[in-house]
């Protein structure tokens, strides 16, 4: 469980990483989030980061990993709360 939990953090983080270094990488890392914040885009930006923990849960359920799997789900849910909090509580 804790591979699934550990996986499921750092998979979005991953992702995050990636689209900025893509995307944005000409621009300072914190000027990228005062402009996510400022556009109301933040929770969405993290949001979407989130889905590729879908492929990870799918990898550990096809290989009868089930207790990782149930690691990448309870960091997934964690991860809700993370946005619903960010959504509400600072309008991002």
């Amino acid at each position: 469980m804790k591979l699934g939990m550990i996986l499921g953090f750092l998979f979005p983080l991953l992702v995050m990483v990636i689209f900025y270094l893509v995307k944005f990488s000409d621009y300072p890392l914190e000027y990228f989030r005062e402009q996510l914040m400022n556009m109301k885009l933040f929770s969405k930006f993290v949001s979407i980061c989130v889905y590729p923990n879908l492929l990870l849960f799918f990898i550990f359920i096809w290989r009868n990993r089930l207790y990782s799997a149930r690691g990448v789900l309870g960091a997934t849910i964690i991860l809700a709360l993370a946005v619903f909090i960010i959504k509400f509580a600072w309008g991002g």
